[in-house]
């Protein structure tokens, strides 16, 4: 007797108008619920079970789940289905280290050009974060904290801006798998270190803000790993901070 199919929570089908180009639409389904936790780490993805859930056919569901294990959003063993990936430290220390060397970059391409129009922009945008963690509005806040963070490295060329994109996706996962984990101890740190940040950017002082990004990004890496990694001793990030403090 076949198994039953076992559904998962959360996903309904999609409004697709036009089945042969679902591909697009259903990765950016399904990548988003992994990001916001509606298919939390370690998920079982099940080829028919999403197809008859999402209302597509097994097709486009394989390739899109290819896909997002070629962006390490899921993972698989030989003989067996495809799992959302769990926490993985190496990997975080990894991505944020490198988050650290990139992002500092882009920013000293953004600082000089950053005027009034930029100005108000990051300071809405730090606005709409504290406004959003009070209101315990995740997904404004994401929003908003995406948006500051690339508005800080708008100047850098778009190969740059492309692989920061990916590098910013890949962590917010791990942010949001902390958050739920202690929601009431994130917001207060933002509310703290993106002010500083800004004023630095906006002060025109190249090195104060390269510090104070590099050391954002440092403590949501540490911060981050003490509590789902605790055992795991971090090689990359401080690597990539004695990178930053050398050429400072």
């Amino acid at each position: 007797m076949p198994q039953p199919t076992i559904h998962i929570p959360g996903i309904e089908p999609l409004d697709l108008p036009d089945r042969r180009q679902s591909i697009a639409p259903l990765h950016a389904f399904l990548r988003e619920c992994i990001l916001d936790g509606r298919l939390p780490p370690g998920t079982t993805l099940s080829q028919v079970a999403l197809a008859e859930q999402l209302g597509v056919s097994r097709t486009p569901v394989r390739e899109v789940l290819r896909m997002l294990q070629e962006e390490g959003f899921v993972d698989s063993q030989p003989n067996q289905r495809m799992r959302v990936a769990g926490f993985e430290p190496t990997e975080l220390d990894s991505d944020y280290a490198t988050r650290i060397l990139l992002e500092t970059l882009a920013l000293t391409m953004t600082i000089d050009d950053f005027g009034a129009r930029q100005r108000r922009e990051a300071k809405s945008l730090v606005t709409g974060m504290r406004r959003a963690a009070r209101a315990k509005d995740t997904a404004a806040w994401f929003a908003a904290h995406g948006e500051f963070h690339r508005l800080l490295g708008a100047g850098a060329a778009e190969p740059l801006k492309r692989q920061l994109r990916s590098l910013s996706d890949r962590s917010a996962r791990y942010i949001r798998i902390a958050q739920r984990s202690a929601p009431e101890s994130w917001p207060a740190t933002g509310d703290v270190e993106h002010p500083a940040l800004l004023d630095a950017v906006i002060a025109g002082d190249k090195d104060r803000a390269v510090s104070q990004l590099a050391h954002h990004l440092q403590g949501t890496a540490l911060r981050v790993l003490h509590d789902h990694a605790p055992h795991y001793t971090p090689v990359a990030v401080p690597r990539a901070m004695a990178l930053v403090r050398a050429g400072s």
